[in-house]
């Protein structure tokens, strides 16, 4: 469902600037003058919010985050409590040069805060700070709070940047567009919109005109968000599934293996070349009839020989005995 026009102009976002205060780029958008002042046209004012809205749906339901930027007075607290609501980062006090586009350095800031935080929760543990160290701590985790304290928890990549007055905001425009980040910006007559990829033709300076289209916005972003983590919970659903799947057909593998031992199969070996060359050598000879040469084994020969040793010995002494007895 598209902005009605009704509202727009009930809010006042069709009131623009001086006519002195124009810049030229913003001249599609206006509709007329009254009183000196630029009136901006409400018709395309709700369709390109609708544009914008349906783009930011689409981008939270990529998971990104989206950055809403607006520090100027009417501002701050639209954006702090938007942002807040679906926990998403925001700056609403000053715009730290270098967030978007050095921020290693600026992530430095971010661990510094973490850290006196520590120290101003648990003292106890940091007895050797005194108490005027610690007063001075804790003015500084203010400071830093303030400046960013919305960006702790900034992830990249970051999905798109949400701006209010790009006037205000031109150091945040221009960085945005040197990253390639895409910009949705509320622009008032005064305004250069050629740096914006989303434009919202509107009025800047008004709480209510910020509040009804920026709660637009958020609307679409809070359903792209739903939509997001219902496909992660489906996602996350279906890999338990499979994980539980996994598990019970590993199981069941298990189960079986414990019932069923698994039988080895005992392969016969092959014998080698050599091996079946003796046997056949083997077999003729066992084929061929057994001559006198052969009959003598090797452990014949080897008896034959311990007689033929043990004989001589014999002979060698009864020949000393007949000696012996010649003498006498």
């Amino acid at each position: 469902m598209s902005m009605d026009f009704r509202d727009l102009v009930k809010v006042g976002a069709h009131f623009g600037h001086l006519k002195a205060r124009l810049n030229p780029r913003m001249n599609p958008y206006i509709w007329g003058v009254r009183n000196n002042v630029h009136l901006i046209d409400v018709s395309k004012t709700a369709v390109l919010t609708d544009k914008a809205a349906k783009f930011l749906e689409s981008v939270a339901v990529e998971g990104k985050p989206i950055l809403w930027i607006g520090t100027k007075k009417p501002a701050k607290d639209v954006i702090a409590n938007i942002a807040k609501k679906l926990d998403m980062p925001y700056v609403n006090h000053r715009w730290i040069g270098g967030t978007l586009s050095n921020f290693s350095q600026v992530r430095k800031s971010v661990t510094k805060l973490l850290h006196y935080e520590d120290v101003l929760a648990k003292t106890e543990k940091f007895p050797h700070y005194t108490k005027k160290e610690l007063n001075v701590i804790a003015k500084v985790v203010e400071r830093l709070k303030k400046n960013i304290g919305g960006i702790r928890g900034l992830k990249w990549p970051i999905g798109a940047v949400v701006i209010v007055d790009v006037v205000k905001e031109m150091s945040a425009l221009k960085e945005a567009a040197v990253v390639g980040i895409p910009v949705v910006a509320i622009v008032d007559t005064n305004g250069d919109p050629s740096l914006v990829d989303h434009v919202i033709p509107a009025n800047d300076d008004s709480v209510r005109s910020i509040k009804l289209i920026v709660d637009y916005l958020e609307g679409s972003v809070e359903k792209g968000k739903k939509v997001a983590e219902a496909a992660r919970a489906a996602k996350k659903a279906e890999q338990d599934e499979k994980r539980k799947q996994d598990s019970d057909k590993k199981g069941k593998a298990a189960a079986e293996k414990k019932v069923k031992p698994v039988e080895k199969k005992i392969v016969a070996k092959k014998p080698t070349a050599k091996k079946v060359a003796l046997r056949e050598v083997q077999d003729e000879r066992e084929k061929k009839p057994v001559t006198q040469k052969e009959a003598k084994t090797p452990a014949k020969l080897a008896a034959k020989k311990t007689e033929e040793k043990k004989k001589p010995v014999a002979k060698k002494e009864t020949e000393k005995e007949a000696k012996e007895e010649d003498k006498k």
